[in-house]
């Protein structure tokens, strides 16, 4: 029933009789008879549900799902107000709910940021920043650009959008640390959690690793050829640095270069550590053992102490000599002939077979005893 015909109904209650005679009152061809009253009315009705929110709002309740994070609420929890939009009387804008009245002002109230939509463009999905720039990253994210001035790296030269091409993704180390991605590398086909138990991904090249962390990791760093060689040298060798040991245990930290004496104890009392490489030239091939000629007795004293104690109390002219005189590489054992000759003959040292059949050992040279 329009407004109109129901304002002419109350009016002509108050005429008089005849007035009313006078006045029909007519129903348009729309409207025709005045319909029943639904039951509706007799019942109670219950507020719509998120559920039926969603079925007419759904590319909204799509965002939310999918990328709403902490934003997926119930509908009426933001939207207090609903439906209300009145051309001059209630606008849309004043109808939604404002980001302040739950969040504050989280990043500081200057007017660069207090328009929370000029990087938060849907509510809908909050943490979807389209058009971000690096110093907005910094107002949330202040630690990792510090961590990038303190310890400067090829990290340092590029942009937080370089890498973080959205808000919220999180590439992966191959997307640039590749043979696609152009840039060093020196693992293939591991996950990023291989490179970042090394590698801090905002300070690259503070490096640190666990102390079982394998040689095949230190190895190809950079495919750089050193690190390959030396890899190839100590299992070559096949010492126990090789087999005991892995390369962080003595490289616990990445570029330290640690002393011997860390793990070995010294061969005399005043030993210093740089005298172990004066034998011991590569640690990766520590049983490859060398020395210059003049290397006094006493190094070798601490290992062959035997040795040195008999040479010591036979006091020949073999006394004088230094060892590297006569085994100028480590294991070498001298023929006697390489130095003396044949000074009895050749028949004569057949006849004995050596030289030790007479002159006992080189280190406590007799007389002949037969």
């Amino acid at each position: 029933m329009g407004i109109s015909l129901l304002c002419l109904m109350i009016w002509s209650i108050g005429l008089p009789a005849a007035a009313k005679a006078e006045r029909q009152i007519t129903l348009t061809s729309r409207v025709g008879t005045v319909p029943p009253r639904p039951e509706l009315y007799d019942q109670q009705v219950e507020p719509l549900s998120m559920k039926q929110c969603a079925q007419c709002h759904i590319g909204v309740f799509t965002l939310l799902a999918a990328r709403g994070t902490r934003h997926q609420l119930e509908c009426t929890f933001c939207h207090q107000q609903y439906h209300t939009y009145a051309p001059g009387k209630v606008e849309y804008r004043e109808a939604l709910p404002q980001c302040i009245e739950c969040h504050g002002r989280p990043h500081g109230d200057e007017e660069a940021v207090r328009n929370c939509s000029a990087c938060h463009s849907n509510a809908h999905t909050p943490l979807l920043l389209p058009a971000i720039t690096v110093d907005q990253c910094q107002r949330c994210h202040s630690g990792p650009p510090a961590e990038l001035a303190q310890q400067p790296s090829k990290h340092s030269e590029v942009a937080c959008t370089d890498c973080h091409t959205s808000h919220g993704v999180i590439p992966g180390c191959a997307d640039c640390h590749s043979e696609q991605g152009g840039l060093p590398y020196h693992l293939t086909g591991v996950e990023d959690s291989v490179c970042l138990a090394c590698h801090p991904v905002h300070t690259p090249l503070a490096i640190s690793y666990p102390a079982d962390a394998p040689q095949e990791y230190c190895a190809p760093c950079h495919k750089n050829e050193s690190h390959q060689r030396v890899l190839n040298t100590i299992r070559a060798a096949d010492s126990k640095h090789n087999t005991e040991v892995t390369c962080a245990t003595c490289h616990d930290t990445h570029g330290k270069i640690p002393e011997c004496f860390a793990c070995h104890q010294p061969h005399k009392a005043d030993q210093t550590a740089a005298v172990c490489l004066t034998c011991h030239a590569d640690p990766h091939a520590p049983l490859n053992i060398t020395y210059p000629l003049e290397e006094p007795q006493e190094s070798c004293a601490p290992c062959h102490g035997e040795v040195y104690d008999e040479l010591q109390r036979s006091q020949t002219r073999h006394t004088g000599l230094t060892c590297a005189a006569c085994h100028p590489s480590h294991g070498q054992i001298p023929r006697c002939e390489d130095c003396h000759g044949t000074p009895h003959g050749e028949a004569l040292r057949q006849q004995f077979e050596t030289c030790g059949g007479c002159h006992g050992i080189a280190h406590n040279v007799q007389g002949r005893m037969k």
